[in-house]
């Protein structure tokens, strides 16, 4: 089932730009090698955020997406809702009545994303909803559920896009154990140990006071590498950060993450948090998060290469990957909207900024992926730099600690 044709389409958004084709002044010469990188390259995102952004909604038929707005009034204002518009493309996949969310899922060139395979206990509204979602990726052909590296190969040379299951606690995980141990069993592995405030495990990086592990938390981190499941500090703060790699014996990863010296906001890492990550052989996804990566409005796709260039010539390049966590794939406004009453609940302050209608240019929607790939050979990365932080790099450690 090969489907990976058209990558790199010329097609125009009205927005000045084509997807995948930021003006990087690179020669017909790197723009060849640009797209043989990209076709070919394992692509693994670790915190892919569905792939339409606002954009998509602007190619569906203006009745379906009535019925969209429809049913997400009726849920109301909250994470029902938001969970509803943003899986709207894929139910409209699943039903039949439209492939655009199949097409731009190819002409990404993305071969491994995620999706959320939540961890709790008893019946929690919120987990039972990501639970549902990530079964219905299953009635989708081209999409393709994997726990490990030979998995996410097999996913390439098939044609499809492979999707593995991760957590970050939005919901705290459960005083136990075996919490965890269902949701591996359900597809699992990766597994976030804070979200943005304090917890059963330890402490996030907008929390008040910062502070290591709890003891369930080394518990947790402990349980984690026995099971074969990745550990995340993404969210954490700085000192369960550091703890969580002093517990480990095996890689630590932050999936979603920035560099700190570039960007002084509380979700991204120090580079004393960068070392120690790389020091236990995990990995840093790089986010394109607009007002994470830059304190500056609506930044380019440059700074996100700032990011990639600080954390490679700091902990080198094999420990960079990619983990982009935006654009969130909503109708526009309708974010703002949904999580206006939410974002205080999850741990979000005035003082980080959030603005969930802002964007980076060069990465509207998972078709700018390519900018990425163009961006680092616009750098002077070689193929096999450009390879690792595409994607090499994030299955090695995958394949270290899930098989």
């Amino acid at each position: 089932m090969a489907i990976f044709v058209g990558l790199f389409r010329k097609e125009t958004e009205g927005i000045g730009m084509q997807p995948g084709q930021y003006p990087f002044g690179l020669s017909d010469s790197e723009e060849a090698r640009a797209l043989k990188l990209h076709r070919q390259s394992i692509i693994f995102d670790w915190m892919s955020t569905d792939i339409g952004g606002s954009n998509i909604f602007s190619h569906y038929p203006k009745g379906m997406l009535a019925e969209m707005r429809q049913e997400v009034a009726k849920a109301g204002a909250g994470f029902s809702a938001f969970c509803i518009a943003s899986f709207w493309p894929y139910e409209m996949a699943i039903a039949g009545r439209s492939d655009v969310v199949r097409d731009w899922f190819i002409q990404s060139g993305l071969t491994c994303g995620t999706y959320i395979m939540p961890v709790y206990e008893g019946s929690d509204p919120d987990g039972e909803i990501y639970e549902k979602m990530a079964r219905r990726y299953d009635a989708l052909p081209w999409l393709r559920r994997v726990t490990t590296a030979a998995e996410i190969r097999q996913a390439k040379q098939d044609g499809v896009i492979a999707l593995y299951g991760h957590w970050q606690p939005t919901i705290p995980i459960p005083r136990k154990l075996s919490a965890i141990d269902r949701a591996y069993d359900l597809g699992l592995r990766s597994l976030m140990l804070t979200y943005n405030r304090m917890d059963n495990v330890g402490v996030g990086c907008t929390e008040r006071v910062d502070a290591g592990l709890s003891m369930f938390g080394v518990d947790v981190v402990r349980h984690c590498e026995e099971l074969g499941l990745l550990v995340d500090v993404s969210h954490c703060g700085q000192a369960t950060t550091m703890d969580a790699c002093r517990v480990a014996k095996r890689p630590v990863n932050a999936n979603h993450t920035c560099a700190k010296a570039l960007s002084p906001v509380a979700r991204a890492k120090s580079d004393d948090a960068l070392k120690a990550i790389a020091d236990t052989g995990g990995v840093i996804g790089v986010l394109v998060v607009p007002f994470f990566i830059s304190r500056t409005p609506t930044p380019s796709i440059e700074i996100v290469l700032d990011h990639i260039d600080y954390i490679a010539n700091l902990v080198g390049w094999r420990h960079v990957s990619l983990g982009t966590d935006w654009p969130y794939q909503l109708p526009p406004g309708m974010m703002a909207a949904l999580m206006k009453d939410s974002l205080a609940e999850i741990g979000f302050r005035p003082e980080d900024r959030v603005d969930t209608d802002d964007h980076v240019v060069g990465f509207e929607d998972y078709r700018d992926l390519a900018n990425i790939t163009r961006g680092l050979v616009k750098r002077g990365y070689s193929d096999e730099q450009i390879r690792g932080i595409l994607g090499e790099n994030a299955l090695r450690v995958f394949e270290d600690v899930c098989g």
